[in-house]
């Protein structure tokens, strides 16, 4: 089940840092933005990691899952939207 957990995260990391950078770090030129998309994309995949352990410690390992998933989810949502705010002030 962790290797589930793994790549339901980083595969969901893969494509969100792909979209962020896209999105944010060269759209106009934003090459001050690159740094931050990189912050944040790593501190969303090591949160969504560690709300699976937690659970899973907590829980079981299905609950884990769901929850790592739910957690990936809400991190890429809000690294979107701070990404948006920062690109207006960096940009």
């Amino acid at each position: 089940m962790g290797i589930v957990i793994a790549v339901v995260v980083l595969a969901a990391g893969a494509f969100g840092y792909l979209v962020t950078t896209f999105l944010f770090a060269f759209s106009g030129g934003q090459y001050r933005m690159v740094a931050v998309v990189n912050l944040v994309a790593l501190a969303v995949v090591v949160s969504s990691f560690l709300v699976a352990a937690a659970v899973w410690i907590l829980r079981s390992p299905t609950q884990a899952l769901k929850w790592g998933a739910i957690g990936t989810a809400i991190g890429w949502a809000a690294a979107i939207a701070i990404e948006f705010v920062l690109s207006f002030s960096l940009g």
